[in-house]
């Protein structure tokens, strides 16, 4: 027995008719040729499946990565303007700026696909491919180290920040300072945080490449990410013997080439 599978109206009509007089005269019945129904059922079996599955991709970045983070980093800023309003030290959000990334970073990569899944933490992390993990890494090492050097600072100076304390002055500074200050930086790490977030949320969008292709620009992305530790490390090292002989602005060896008002 075969299923019939028609799709046009005008072949539909035929076969019906074709059928009707089969059954009232059963000698016109080779009037449709096995190969025929053969034919119809195998286009039938080889169509194209129907997509149920919405890949990040479909959706596009804006939702699957930049709403997200946004969300994530507005609150993280929400918070830290209430800690610094009652603790009247603007600078707080320095602290906010590495640690901030590097929870979005473990959120994303870890802490979604618990969720998600009803994983445990040490399975979510066995289940990150290598590339991911060597990403993730660096994304720690680099947050856990700036935000060690904002905070000794920080603390080891007592007060605020002398740029802070200028723009304190202002009248109604707290009344604007989150629409000003906070909640735009929210915005610039949603962006600048991209290349570590989308990796972790849009896996299935990823370009494929060959595995000889994949150890060069694995090679290529951890070389470029010590080169940069690197010198970040040797700048603020530069920077911190330069304030002990004097207050003037470095402008010489690592700190001239990576020079940021710290």
């Amino acid at each position: 027995m075969y299923k019939i599978t028609i799709k046009s109206p005008y072949i539909d009509n035929v076969f019906n008719s074709t059928i009707q007089e089969a059954r009232l005269c059963p000698k016109m019945t080779f009037l449709i040729p096995p190969s025929t129904l053969e034919n119809q059922a195998s286009s039938s079996l080889h169509s194209p499946p129907l997509r149920n599955k919405i890949t990040p991709g479909d959706v596009g970045i804006l939702k699957s990565t930049l709403l997200p983070s946004f969300g994530l980093y507005s609150s993280l800023s929400l918070a830290t303007f209430i800690a610094a309003k009652a603790t009247n030290r603007v600078e707080l959000k320095d602290w906010l700026w590495p640690s901030a990334q590097v929870l979005n970073a473990w959120w994303t990569a870890v802490g979604q696909p618990m969720c998600k899944h009803d994983i445990s933490f040490g399975t979510a992390c066995q289940a990150l491919p290598w590339t991911e993990r060597v990403l993730l890494s660096c994304v720690t090492m680099w947050g856990a180290r700036l935000f060690a050097r904002i905070a000794c600072r920080s603390l080891s100076r007592g007060t605020d920040d002398a740029r802070y304390e200028e723009v304190k002055k202002e009248p109604g500074f707290w009344k604007r300072a989150f629409l000003k200050m906070f909640l735009p930086e929210a915005a610039v790490l949603s962006v600048i945080s991209l290349p570590f977030t989308v990796p972790f949320t849009m896996r299935d969008a990823m370009p494929r490449i060959g595995d000889d292709l994949v150890d060069v620009v694995r090679a290529l992305g951890v070389g470029l990410f010590g080169v940069g530790f690197a010198m970040e490390v040797m700048a603020d090292t530069q920077l911190a013997l330069h304030r002990q002989e004097r207050a003037d602005l470095c402008r010489h060896g690592v700190w001239s080439l990576v020079r940021h008002p710290k």
